[in-house]
């Protein structure tokens, strides 16, 4: 039997999606009731008392930036009103009260654009909104509500509009907007809202809320940020502050039986290192979570104890909770087949029927992922990791291949240590010396993934059982990978067309390890490569074992499906292609020669041709030619980027390369490829360029390398050094002089 805690617990974006309460009827305009509510419940938000919203003074520091938050401060009680009775006795809810402030000083043109149309939820009787711009000359104008108009989506509200929980449950409330006429540099404006959500837990003894990452720095300075989480003694709370952030801390409840939590921040500005950094590990961090228990079913959860702020978790702890989570998988449900357990025996049935019990073993295990990512293909969403590694080391165990169970952590989050929340332990299976990740509908068995490179990681093994119960943990580093392994090469033909206004380009495109894996989502966008799938398996055909109207009726859905692929693909490639190179493309044609999604072909191949515009400049009868352009655009350090603040991280070590011909047109001779001959190489990576005209064509080697994927912020000046030269070389043109 399913373990009561796998069977309440459920994260809250999906509850929320389910379980919330209390829409109102949708319309898309301000009614006069509406009007009148929405106003009454934010009024009482003007008048408590916050000293950091009656202070306009703005640091001269902060004079000089497109605007400045002045306050930001949001206050969230969960279940407070339900446990003294304000909801019905059998009603069984967690209702959440969130009340926010905001207040922000305009200085630009851009910022005040950022601000013109401003937006509020209504999705309940009891939610309000009400706000004010304080002009640069006293005026005090309320911004009037009766024009608003509802939004159609709220995923795109920004963060200081929209309610707190709904950013992280991706919640469809009902929310509006409005303009703001005569918004001028100079001006403040604020606003206060209260907004009401109540979650039906019936039946749910333990509910885990979607972790929050408070990252301290905004898109502008703000002066004071606060954060305020009040709960019931049914409920569970965890902080951890990283990186200079200010911490949550336990303050007096204003009633018996509460617990209060707040997080207090003030005077950060805006961080100017913006490329090459690890967020999580650098920027002033603090993440925490709620996490409701109505009962005793806390077994296998990531928690302390009820009443404080639990700050991290030993090995022990984390390797023992990993375990037991791990160990309930078989038990959950899933879909028709009734759970986990009964699906893989599934699989496995399947599998045997294809010779499984032949195969073998290294066969096998290559199988037995194929089979699993053909599950994942199929699917809406991906599995989890844990899921994915209880399933293939089930499949592993029908044929008593040993594997050991790996956990580790994102190297964007941190290490082990930096563990807080269930959904940052990453699960994978270790056979011998190979791992064995997550299944995505491209990846290949073995396969590395970008997240874990170089990453903290423990081995463990079932705690023993008995009284004095222990678990074997051993300490592991998951493998990097290198810039050679990760490379990819454009190998490019070029041409001016008839009228020499634009190039006409033909690009056969190679990509190798996590190169490949941040390519690939594009490149197989719209094409059937989903049909032939089951081949990497030995799978039979979906029509293998049809009748001859359902063949029919298959055939007539993947002619459709490759139709709609058709007509679909070339205006996609032309976006990419235009994201690429930020000028006008015409597409003319694409063509995928290998997926990458087996191991037997596992470089991803395809080749495009285009026509780009803007490349040509005409000086009377002369052209110049951008032919080095043809590498896409290249970053630019901006000049506030140029003194370093914080340690420098790409992501990961990779080569790409680029070979470029370009024909030289009849009547025409080359000029200036000196000046393209380019070289700089240092320890953190290099950029190349070797030009040379040959049998009537302008023949370019260029390369750039990453050679390290983390760096110390005093390497950043020699990487600006080949950062800068390809940016600049991306700039250069040869010149084309008439031979007559």
């Amino acid at each position: 039997m399913m373990h009561p805690f796998l069977k309440a617990r459920v994260l809250f974006m999906v509850v929320t999606l389910l379980c919330l309460n209390g829409r109102l009827k949708a319309q898309d305009f301000i009614s006069d009731d509406f009007l009148e509510n929405i106003e009454k419940n934010a009024a009482p938000l003007w008048n408590e008392a916050g000293a950091a919203f009656s202070n306009n003074t703005i640091p001269d520091k902060y004079k000089n930036e497109s605007a400045v938050v002045i306050g930001f401060k949001r206050n969230v009680s969960i279940d407070k009103k339900s446990r003294n009775g304000f909801l019905s006795r059998g009603e069984r809810s967690l209702l959440f009260l969130e009340n926010v402030r905001f207040k922000i000083k305009l200085y630009d043109r851009n910022a005040v654009q950022g601000f013109t149309t401003i937006y509020f939820r209504y999705s309940d009787k009891l939610d309000g909104f009400s706000a004010k711009v304080y002009k640069h000359d006293g005026e005090v104008l309320p911004v009037l509500l009766d024009e608003a108009v509802s939004v159609e989506s709220s995923s795109d509200i920004p963060e200081f509009f929209k309610s707190f929980f709904d950013q992280q449950s991706g919640s469809q409330r009902r929310y509006y907007k409005v303009a703001i006429p005569n918004l001028e540099p100079g001006d403040i404006l604020e606003y206060v809202t209260v907004t009401q959500s109540k979650l039906d837990v019936s039946g749910n003894g333990y509910i885990e809320f979607s972790p929050q990452y408070e990252l301290c720095n905004k898109n502008y300075p703000i002066l004071f940020n606060q954060i305020g989480i009040e709960t019931d003694d049914k409920s569970y709370f965890k902080s951890l502050s990283l990186n200079g952030a200010a911490a949550f801390k336990k303050e007096p409840s204003t009633e018996n039986g509460f617990f209060r939590y707040v997080f207090t921040d003030t005077d950060r500005g805006v961080e100017k290192d913006v490329n090459f950094v690890n967020t999580y590990q650098v920027y002033p961090l603090c993440k925490f979570q709620v996490i409701y228990a109505n009962s005793e079913k806390e077994k296998g959860a990531l928690i302390g104890q009820k009443g404080e702020i639990k700050t991290s978790f030993s090995k022990e702890e984390l390797a023992r909770k990993a375990w037991e989570d791990y160990e309930q998988v078989g038990e959950l449900p899933y879909g028709n087949y009734g759970s986990v357990q009964k699906y893989i025996d599934y699989l496995w049935s399947d599998l045997k029927k294809l010779g499984a019990k032949d195969w073998t073993e290294k066969e096998y295990i290559n199988k037995a992922y194929y089979r699993l990512r053909n599950v994942v293909l199929n699917r809406d969403t991906y599995l989890s990791d844990k899921t994915a590694a209880y399933i293939f080391g089930s499949l592993l165990y029908q044929r008593d291949i040993k594997s050991e169970l790996v956990i580790s952590i994102s190297n964007s989050i941190g290490t082990l240590n930096d563990v807080l929340f269930d959904q940052e332990i990453r699960y994978a299976c270790k056979v011998k010396d190979q791992l064995y990740f997550n299944c995505t509908d491209y990846s290949n068995p073995g396969e590395k993934i970008e997240s874990l490179l170089g990453s903290e990681a423990f081995i463990i093994s079932e705690p023993t059982k008995g009284k004095n119960s222990t678990q074997e943990i051993k300490p592991f580093t998951l493998a990097d990978a290198n810039s050679t392994e990760n490379n990819s090469t454009n190998t490019i033909v070029a041409s001016l067309s008839a009228d020499l206004n634009t190039l006409q380009v033909s690009r056969e495109a190679k990509h190798n390890g996590i190169n490949k894996s941040r390519e690939i989502a594009d490149a197989l966008k719209y094409t059937p490569y989903m049909l032939d799938d089951y081949k990497n398996y030995g799978g039979e055909n979906p029509t293998e074992k049809m009748r001859e109207q359902q063949q029919e009726e298959y055939l007539e859905s993947v002619r459709a499906l490759k139709d709609n692929f058709k007509e679909a693909k070339p205006d996609y490639v032309k976006r990419q292609l235009q994201r690429e190179f930020g000028k006008e493309v015409k597409y003319k044609n694409f063509a995928l020669t290998t997926d990458g999604r087996s191991l037997k072909a596992s470089e991803l191949t395809y080749t495009e041709s285009f026509e780009i515009m803007g490349m040509v400049r005409k000086a009377g009868k002369k052209l110049l030619v951008n032919v080095s352009g043809l590498v896409g655009t290249q970053l630019q350090i901006k000049k506030e980027e140029r003194i370093r603040k914080y340690p420098v991280n790409v992501g990961y070590a990779r080569t790409l390369n680029w070979k470029i011909r370009f024909k030289i047109p009849t009547g025409y001779k080359a000029e200036g490829l000196t000046e393209l001959n380019t070289k700089v190489d240092n320890a953190t990576g290099s950029f190349s360029c070797i030009a040379e005209e040959k049998d009537g064509e302008v023949v370019l080697q260029i390369t750039k390398v990453y050679k390290q994927a983390q760096m110390p912020k005093e390497s950043w000046t020699e990487m600006m050094a080949f950062i800068d030269a390809a940016y600049n070389h991306s700039y250069k043109y040869i010149l084309l002089k008439p031979t007559n």
